[in-house]
């Protein structure tokens, strides 16, 4: 493949040079690629995208390497990283409207905004992903129990597909009709016929009657086009806040605790996180202080009030908490954040460690379904000696589970349980993936939720907006299917 006359795209073919974009947090070891483009320009990326296409090349898009599911490792063909396109193209503070190229960092953005008192309240857990990732997998962090998730915040996009056109979709524009056909110029895509749960969900393509163009390509994993460039929401900046931690002695009273916390009207937590056992071990080489009785621990983050810190110790008062971290300065409050970020690179170095792709559960449920799978984790995992961890988004009912099989014996354990909860899961009416996506490790899971059918409605609405079948092929479903 030739570089195109008149380009500055940088393409790099060497192996050694390539290596670095066929891994990301999922720690899965099947990438291949013959080649890499890195354009600066929406011109290029078109012009890398149309000699895949001439040439039926696979493309892979490559955002921050934040992902835990494998989206960004190409298993062959080309991969095309958005890090070039990593302007701030401007942030209107009057309007509240920002627009970025997709490959800007996470962090960089939130840092310009905080210049301006201005916020981006869905940001994901990893600041060092690209906003493109973001909107690619409609991921989102611990924010998102308050704010709700990244789909909320998206105004408009940029998109390029693979047969070189550009759509610029706005929110509220383009609509699925009675019949659940969206029309785009001479396009007209079928959406699929089951609807997504309406809760915090990343999994599969996004349908439901009536539904916003715009949607179907967030949370899409780079199967249906190229995000180049985005319009997003964003809010003022967070008065001051305070972060506490409390440790309780045992899990009796954890979702009575939970649930106290989310029906009190006087309490507004931004975030609302968990910790179980294991978790509290995993960091306790780096955080000597908890304290060794706790068996959980839940995390909070809240803005400042003249009485709120009051409401929060009285109600602690009740559940016989065994220690309570406040940041009480800034220097406090930075330390309490990596607490609550020090968890997810732990766990991420550990599967490095045991040699394993990143075997976790990312489920979520309504309201009324969370105790049934708490309990279900907890008794699906007792006396399984199989090492774990759980953690994550208690207050929206989105727990990560984390398993770390040792040898072939649990790895079919492991397997036995993550079928087992994905199946409950849906028959409770979660989803199989609330924040991080399919990918190409948990097709079964998305098969499970949405049936045969879900997903080969998926592939033919793929191969409508893709009709090269060129983008992202294994996310989501396998390119079999295409």
């Amino acid at each position: 493949m030739e570089q195109p006359v008149g380009s500055n795209v940088i393409i790099k073919r060497d192996k050694d040079q390539i290596l670095g974009y066929l891994e990301d947090a999922s720690n899965l070891e099947e990438g291949n690629a013959d080649i890499l483009y890195i354009p600066e320009t929406e011109e290029e990326v078109k012009e890398a995208v149309c000699e895949c296409a001439k040439k039926k090349v696979p493309l892979t898009v490559s955002a921050g390497g934040t992902g835990t599911v494998g989206s960004r490792i190409a298993r062959d063909g080309a991969i095309l990283s958005v890090e070039r396109l990593n302007k701030i193209l401007s942030i209107d503070k009057e309007n509240k409207r920002a627009v970025l190229q997709s490959g800007v960092i996470i962090s960089d953005f939130l840092a310009a905004l905080a210049q301006q008192d201005l916020f981006y309240p869905p940001f994901p857990t990893e600041r060092t992903a690209f906003i493109g990732g973001n909107l690619a997998t409609n991921a989102s962090g611990e924010y998102s129990y308050y704010f709700g998730p990244t789909r909320n915040y998206v105004k408009r996009i940029k998109v390029l597909l693979s047969t070189g056109k550009f759509l610029e979709i706005k929110r509220g524009e383009i609509f699925a009709d009675k019949e659940g056909i969206i029309r785009i110029d001479e396009l007209s895509v079928k959406i699929p016929s089951y609807t997504s749960p309406q809760i915090k969900n990343a999994a599969g393509y996004f349908s439901k009657p009536r539904m916003d163009l715009i949607d179907l390509f967030i949370g899409s994993e780079g199967t249906l086009g190229v995000i180049t460039e985005a319009e997003v929401e964003i809010i003022d900046d967070l008065q001051s806040r305070f972060i506490m931690v409390i440790f309780l002695p045992d899990e009796q009273r954890l979702l009575e605790f939970v649930s106290e916390i989310k029906n009190n009207s006087d309490l507004k937590p931004v975030s609302l996180e968990y910790f179980d056992k294991n978790s509290l071990d995993f960091l306790r080489s780096d955080f000597q202080s908890i304290p060794d009785s706790s068996t959980a621990a839940i995390y909070i983050e809240e803005e400042e009030g003249e009485n709120t810190l009051d409401i929060w110790l009285n109600l602690l008062d009740k559940y016989e908490v065994i220690d309570t971290w406040i940041s009480q300065n800034k220097k406090r409050y930075q330390e309490l954040i990596d607490f609550r970020h020090k968890l997810p690179e732990k766990v991420r170095d550990y599967f490095k460690e045991i040699k394993s792709h990143k075997i976790a559960l990312d489920i979520a449920v309504p309201d009324n379904s969370f105790k049934e799978l708490f309990y279900f984790y907890k008794h699906a995992l007792a006396n399984r000696n199989i090492k774990f961890v759980l953690y994550g988004h208690i207050g929206e009912n989105h727990l990560h589970l984390n398993l770390f099989p040792r040898n072939a014996k649990e790895k079919t354990i492991v397997n036995g349980i993550c079928n087992e909860a994905v199946h409950k899961a849906v028959e409770i009416g979660g989803t199989v993936s609330a924040e991080h996506g399919i990918g190409k490790i948990k097709h079964k899971y998305l098969e499970v939720m949405y049936g045969r059918k879900g997903v080969l409605e998926m592939a033919r609405l793929k191969k409508t907006l893709d009709p090269y079948c060129i983008l992202g092929l294994d996310n989501i479903f396998p390119r079999e299917l295409l």
